[in-house]
């Protein structure tokens, strides 16, 4: 019984040990002009790893209900072929990049993104802007989960992070001191 309680414990600490640190250095915003804007922060020399934009279509609310019509026809399989991946937009990378200011459906062309679907703001989607840590330790990730209605509604000179709605400059400050 001792050795049980044990196993569990340490397995417990295992599994929330594995988890990466959500940290806020991932920021969207709409400038003058009403083009949306992704901030990545990072906490290592300026690095981060596969920074992407997943775009998924809103599921109806009752059950056995269909997705949405906008929803693009594509399905993906994950690797073992047992789970349908759900269908998306957006872009995603591979490897490690630099932080940077962009427009969010412009990743700069030296990252190769691979890109799927229309890249606009869609009514009816949510999206995630994420990234991990550099250095392959999970020691921490950023994501951002918005809609183009949240965009819209965002004040001039804010940007919307995990955290909320905040000036670009408080979003500098809580980026640094994630670090």
């Amino acid at each position: 019984m001792c050795l049980a309680s044990a196993l569990s414990g340490v397995i417990a600490l295992t599994v929330a040990g594995c988890s990466p640190e959500l940290r806020t250095l991932a920021a969207v915003y709409v400038d003058e002009q009403g083009t949306a804007h992704a901030l990545l922060r990072s906490c290592d020399d300026g690095r981060v790893r596969g920074p992407g934009l997943r775009g998924t279509a809103a599921r109806a609310t009752e059950a056995g209900a269909e997705a949405t019509e906008e929803e693009p026809a594509e399905q993906g399989t994950a690797s073992e072929g047992t789970r349908r991946e759900e269908p998306w937009i957006g872009w995603d990378t591979r490897g490690v990049r630099a932080a940077a200011d962009f427009p969010l459906f412009a990743p700069p062309a030296e990252w190769a993104a691979e890109v799927r679907g229309p890249q606009t703001l869609r009514p009816g989607y949510s999206y995630e802007l994420d990234f991990a840590d550099p250095d392959d330790s999970y020691a921490y990730r950023a994501s951002v989960t918005f809609d183009a209605g949240q965009l819209a509604a965002l004040p001039v000179g804010e940007v919307l992070t995990d955290r909320g709605a905040m000036t670009r400059e408080a979003f500098e400050d809580v980026a640094r001191e994630a670090c």
